[in-house]
C-alpha cells in the first residue's frame, strides 16, 4: 500500500471519527460501490408485526412487488433458497418494526420501515473469514400515518426500494 494511500486511508478513519456516524453513512457512493457488477439478487422480508398482518399487509405481497421492480431493473430474482449458489450471496433485507412504548396503543404505533443490502464479504485481515454484512443500507422511513399505516408503509418502502435502484444504475449503467 502507497504511503498516500495510507494516508488518504487514515485521514478518512478520524474524519469518520471525529464527525460522528451520521456523517459517515452519508458517503453514498462508498454504499453504492458495493452494488458493482450486481447481476442476481434474492429479497428477504422479515416477519410483519402482528397488528400489521392484521391490517392486511402481507410478507408475500411486499415481496412480489420488489422483485419485481428489481426484474425490471435487468436483476435476476433468486429464491432464497438458491441465493449460496449466486456470486456474494447478495440479497436485500426487509424489516418493518414497530415503535415499542408502554404508553402507546398498537393501533396508534408507529412503523419503521427499513431496506437493507447484504452480502457476503471477508475481512481484509483474514481473507478467509467470511460473514453477511450490510454494505448498502437505504434511508429508514417511519410511516406517519395512523389512519392509513399500510398505505403509507407501501409508499416509503417503495421510495427506499427506488432509492435502492438509483444507486445501482448509477454504477451499473450501460
Amino acid at each position: 500500500m502507497s504511503t498516500s494511500h495510507r494516508a488518504w486511508k487514515w485521514l478518512l478513519i478520524i474524519v469518520t471519527l471525529v464527525t460522528g456516524p451520521s456523517y459517515a453513512w452519508s458517503f453514498t457512493s462508498d454504499k453504492r460501490e458495493t452494488l458493482r457488477g450486481l447481476t442476481e439478487i434474492s429479497v428477504l422480508v422479515e416477519y410483519l408485526p402482528d397488528e400489521i398482518e392484521r391490517e392486511g399487509l402481507r410478507r408475500e405481497q411486499l415481496k412480489r412487488d420488489i422483485e419485481l421492480r428489481l426484474q425490471e431493473a435487468g436483476l435476476r430474482v433468486l429464491p432464497l433458497t438458491e441465493i449460496a449458489a449466486a456470486s456474494g450471496s447478495p440479497y436485500l433485507y426487509v424489516s418493518i418494526a414497530m415503535s415499542a412504548s408502554p404508553t402507546i396503543t398498537s393501533a396508534s404505533a408507529i412503523p419503521t420501515v427499513s431496506l437493507t443490502f447484504k452480502q457476503l464479504a471477508h475481512l481484509s485481515r483474514s481473507p478467509t473469514t467470511e460473514f453477511f454484512a450490510t454494505t448498502w443500507e437505504g434511508p429508514v422511513f417511519q410511516a406517519l400515518s395512523t389512519t392509513n399505516r399500510i398505505a403509507d408503509i407501501h409508499s416509503k418502502l417503495s421510495d427506499a426500494v427506488g432509492r435502492f435502484l438509483i444507486d445501482y444504475r448509477a454504477v451499473n449503467s450501460k
